[in-house]
């Protein structure tokens, strides 16, 4: 029988969300020095050293947020080779997602008023379904957590590029709606998406594993 409280499990990892989500745009609407773009429009050059340190540090600390989360509620179902699958899609998707805002960053210096996102929905779906498989054995409870935990590296770290990639023609609270629009739309529900898909692949709610 399913414990009453196991659904609250998830309820630091939607704060840890949403919590670094917003911060990542109040950082991202900040006048930072720009890199340019070379070879054709697809490599980035020149990155300030200002904004170094505002990716890697949201990096690293989404990171440490997502796996001491994502370990508290999965439980004892975080051990072997699962938690290590789970860890790779989360760098895996870190290093995808810090590169993306980086050339994000260096892509805002050129016309950004016709840009069409064709597969940005993917940076935050793809990681969600991609972490709830190592756990396919639990239950949905534990999935669905490992599926979220995702999502406080991917989202943050997502809204972070598209916060300096779209205009602010007038002033920061135009660009910051213009950023929380398409952090909602390309980010948000992806991710909610890719966490009802990972929650429900797998078998039912087996007892968990001792130790």
């Amino acid at each position: 029988m399913r414990s009453p409280a196991a659904p609250a499990r998830s309820w630091p990892l939607v704060l840890a969300v949403a919590g670094l989500t917003v911060a990542a745009m109040a950082l991202g609407i900040a006048d930072w020095p720009l890199p340019r773009l070379t070879r054709g429009g697809l490599m980035v050059d020149d990155v300030p050293a200002a904004l170094w340190a505002l990716v890697l540090g949201l990096t690293v600390v989404c990171l440490v947020v997502a796996a001491a989360a994502t370990r508290r509620a999965a439980g004892p179902w975080f051990r072997g080779p699962a938690a290590v699958a789970w860890l790779t899609v989360l760098v895996l998707t870190a290093a995808v997602l810090a590169w993306n805002a980086l050339y994000s960053a260096a892509y805002s210096t050129t016309v950004v008023d016709a840009l069409i996102p064709v597969l940005h929905w993917l940076f935050t779906f793809v990681p969600a379904v991609l972490g709830a498989l190592p756990f396919r054995r639990a239950g949905r409870t534990v999935r669905a957590a490992a599926a979220l935990g995702t999502g406080v590296v991917s989202l943050p770290l997502f809204a972070l590029g598209w916060t300096l990639l779209v205009p602010g023609q007038e002033g920061w609270t135009d660009h910051l709606v213009n950023a929380a629009v398409g952090v909602a739309l390309l980010g948000l529900i992806p991710l909610v998406l890719g966490v009802a898909i990972g929650a429900a692949i797998g078998r039912g709610a087996p007892p968990a594993p001792r130790g």
